[in-house]
């Protein structure tokens, strides 16, 4: 008998959150996804973006428009994919923002607005698809975290943004611990420096870019900058059964890098 392929995920419905961009992470995993069997079900802000990027997986794949701060709009947004794909097996909790404000002048709105995104929204999704995930006794869940999250900071993300991706950390080791008598597994993935549109807009400047981009060259031992497909490929194995048995895990997925 021909051995199965692995990292299939036939039969399984993904939700990923914060989807809707031309070069982002949460698109290249939902492409990877589709074409590993799941359904998918793409939810941004940017409603017309989800559904752009879902009507290029075809049948198998929707768009939905969904705030991750607001839980009517998660819960309304999760029912529909539920109604139109089925029970929720796989959630990628993606959507998040950067800021680079320092310190000093990070104003309580800007912080309370990174952690409602970054933090709070990751957990309202949680809450919305755990009862499909504990009916079934299987689930995965996967945290977009950082490696600022794990040295306070980075090229772009200053403290308020490192403190948000740290709690994720926190959120999903806690998850973890709780959620895995249940069958459900909970792991975050710590991207690097990733050729995303928050890469290409970089300083807003070429020379900013140039400069950053250098930099990861010379300091990176795998010596570049990351593609989104590097992530997807991560999240793509922590979604399959084979990885059944991690959890609570942060897998850096940077190149090496350990930016000081």
């Amino acid at each position: 008998m021909a051995e199965r392929e692995l990292f299939r995920l036939d039969g399984r419905v993904a939700l990923i959150t914060g989807a809707g961009s031309e070069r982002g992470i949460g698109r290249e995993i939902a492409r990877v996804y589709a074409r590993a069997g799941a359904r998918v079900a793409i939810s941004d802000v940017d409603g017309q973006g989800a559904r752009r990027n879902a009507a290029e997986l075809g049948e198998d794949a929707i768009g939905l428009l969904m705030d991750v701060t607001d839980p009517a709009s998660v819960a309304a947004a999760v029912t529909e994919a539920r109604r139109r794909l089925g029970p929720i097996d796989i959630l990628v909790s993606n959507a998040g923002i950067t800021r680079s404000t320092a310190l000093r002048d990070v104003t309580l709105e800007e912080f309370d607005q990174v952690m409602a995104i970054n933090v709070r929204g990751g957990f309202i999704c949680l809450q919305a698809v755990l009862p499909d995930m504990r009916a079934r006794g299987w689930g995965r869940v996967i945290w977009l975290s950082s490696i600022a999250g794990k040295q306070g900071g980075g090229i772009f993300g200053a403290a308020h943004y490192a403190c948000s991706k740290a709690a994720l950390i926190g959120l999903c080791q806690g998850a973890a611990r709780e959620l895995g008598p249940y069958g459900i597994t909970s792991n975050a993935i710590a991207p690097g420096m990733i050729d995303t549109e928050i890469f290409q807009a970089a300083g807003a400047t070429s020379e900013r870019k140039a400069e950053v981009a250098e930099r990861v060259r010379t300091t990176v031992p795998a010596r570049r900058v990351g593609e989104t497909a590097d992530i997807a490929a991560a999240a793509l194995f922590l979604a399959s059964a084979e990885a059944g048995y991690v959890t609570g895990e942060v897998m850096d997925v940077n190149g090496g890098a350990y930016f000081d």
